[in-house]
Parts: C-alpha cells; structure tokens; sequence
C-alpha cells in the first residue's frame, strides 16, 4: 500500500459520497463519469478494499468507506488550510455575490464570519434573489457568482452541500387525519415549490391551501404555529416545533443540492477558495434540523 494519499482521489470520494451517485459527482467534479468512476477505482487499489457498492439506487458506503470518509474530510480541510496559510497571493477587491433569497439570514449569520476570517480582503457587494433570477444575472455578467438550488437539467455547477426535504407537521397535532390536508403553498418560481406540487400530485391526497407565501420562512412559521403541513429543506426544520410526516403518508426522496456558479470571466483562484468556504458554512448549516 502507498504511504501517501492522493487529495484528489480523496476529493473525487468525497464528492461522490456527497452526492449518492456517479453521475452527479461529475457534474459537480466537471469531469466524465467514467473518468471519477477510474479515480474510485484507483483509490480502493490503493487502499486495498472496496469503498462503495453500486446499485441502480445509487451507492452506499462500506464499512471502509465510512471509516476513509471521516479521515477524507479532516485531509482535506488540513490541505486546503495549508495552502491558504502558505498563499503569498492575497484575494483582493470587490466580488458580486448573489444569494437565494431564503439563505439571506443565514448567508449574514453563518457565511459571512467565515468568508470575512479566510478572505478578509475581499470586499463583498450581495444581492438576494431567486436561484433561476441569480442564473441569469451571472450569465450577463452582472453577479461575478452565485449560490442557487440545483436543477435537474443542469449539470454544469459545482455542489457546495445538499439538504433533505422533509414533509412537516406541527408537533402535537394530527393534521393529516383531516378529511382535507391544509397545506402551506410556496408562491414564486422556486424548485422546492415544484418538488413540493410534485409530491401532492403524486401522491393524490386530496388538500386544501391554506396558507401562501413567497418566503420559505413563513412556511416554517405556518408549521410551527399548527395551521399547515409543507415541504422543507432541512436547515428550516425545528425538531422541538415539528416532526416528518409518516414515510406511508407522504414523503420526498429528493435532494435539494446547493451549487455555486460564476460568471466565465471570474477569476478561477476566487472562485476555488469561495466554494471551500461556503461547503464549509453550507456544512453547518445543514446540521441545524433533523
């Protein structure tokens, strides 16, 4: 066995633990799928054991697997807190930065303290706005990058972290045994509010909107004040308040994934160390809920 890990293949692993295939690793790796296929395979020669088992669900982590992903993680954040402690180049000047507008708190609370600690030269300019409203600011060049929620068409962003999305009632109370579910609607162009409509049509639960906004907040608010159900990333849920709906009542299987794009005349050294400490902070967030 080589007494030296590779930060890349170890990368290339994380990112598709991450991300529980493939093909997805990829697009966030902007490589082949055959290409991080090769680096996997590369590694477990290295180490000699089987680190994933593949199935057309996807992959799961041996007992290897889960024992090399711990250790990835802490070489890698070492590697990276390394290069930029030994950097001789400062980021410098002022960055567009664009955010969805349901992470604005969070960006200011959780993001903002570790951008200004690793990068406290660079002067940010934020604008808040919906994912598929920040896509098309970057393309004119008018953000020089962007957080936004993944789409299932688009396959050319770099994944910072994913979140669960969760059916949630308010604690206590059984509304799902209504003869109509009350239902919290999202109203503006957003994926959850897709994945939310989805959910409902395929399930046929006969509902009742009962409560709108256009602010994922508020739909959290609803919950936690008894009056609805509604489909929530993660990061909103607040276990003591609420709890998941029965997997045999409804459920979602999906993923909201929170990528990072740039404009293609941003500079390519800004835009790496960004996306590491974001994963970072995204890292944090994600944790808060279930």
């Amino acid at each position: 066995m080589e007494s030296l890990l590779n930060p890349e293949l170890l990368r290339t692993f994380c990112a598709v633990v991450e991300a529980g295939e493939l093909k997805k690793a990829a697009a966030t790796l902007f490589r082949s799928q055959a290409a991080v296929s090769m680096q996997i395979k590369r590694l477990e020669q290295q180490l000699d054991v089987r680190l994933l088992e593949r199935s057309n669900q996807g992959i799961a982590l041996t007992d290897a697997g889960r024992t090399l992903l711990g250790y990835a993680g802490q070489i890698l954040r070492l590697n990276n807190a390394t290069l930029v402690a030994l950097s001789q180049r400062q980021l410098t000047g002022r960055i567009n930065f664009g955010i969805p507008t349901d992470y604005a708190q969070d960006f200011l609370t959780v993001f903002m303290p570790i951008l200004m600690q690793d990068l406290p030269q660079l002067e940010a300019r934020i604008c808040c706005d919906r994912s598929r409203n920040l896509r098309q600011l970057v393309g004119r060049g008018e953000l020089d990058l962007a957080i936004v929620a993944g789409e299932d068409d688009v396959h050319d962003e770099l994944m910072l972290w994913s979140e669960n999305l969760i059916w949630c009632a308010p604690k206590g109370i059984s509304l799902e045994d209504r003869e109509m579910l009350p239902v919290a609607l999202y109203e503006d162009n957003c994926i959850v509010r897709d994945r939310c409509a989805a959910d409902l049509k395929r399930t046929g639960i006969p509902y009742i909107k009962v409560f709108g906004s256009p602010v994922l907040e508020n739909i959290a608010a609803a919950i936690r004040a008894g009056l609805a159900v509604s489909l929530l990333p993660e990061s909103l849920v607040q276990p003591a308040l609420m709890r998941a709906l029965p997997a045999t009542f409804i459920r979602s299987t999906a993923t909201l994934n929170m990528n990072m794009i740039c404009s293609p005349v941003a500079d390519q050294a800004t835009f790496e160390r960004l996306a590491e400490c974001l994963r970072r902070a995204g890292s944090k967030l994600k944790h808060r809920g279930f």
